[in-house]
């Protein structure tokens, strides 16, 4: 899995959690990403590759009804996200679960 993929699916992930929450309704979504590319994919689907445009498709689709923004911030702002993601792969068992 490439670095593209493995971002747009945990912002899949993380807008998934937030559209099945109570937050939802009383809350914007702000979605911050240290990939520049999935930021423009996002903010512009017509330039999708194909590969993603499902995911990206997901993803705008949880975003449908809610108020959300996405931004690009530098990788040097993303040290405790990094660290989190980089903790979960090695994880045996989900570190967070929702039931429905």
């Amino acid at each position: 899995m490439d670095a593209s993929s493995a971002e747009l699916l945990a912002i899949r992930e993380a807008v998934l959690l937030f559209h099945r929450s109570v937050w939802s309704s009383l809350f914007v979504v702000e979605i911050e990403t240290d990939c520049v590319l999935c930021s423009q994919w996002i903010g512009d689907p017509s330039s999708v590759p194909d590969i993603f445009r499902s995911i990206v498709a997901d993803i705008l689709q949880l975003c449908e009804g809610l108020e959300w923004s996405i931004k690009s911030i530098q990788r040097s702002e993303n040290g405790t996200a990094d660290k989190l993601a980089k903790s979960g792969i090695s994880r045996s068992y989900p570190l967070l679960r929702v039931k429905p």
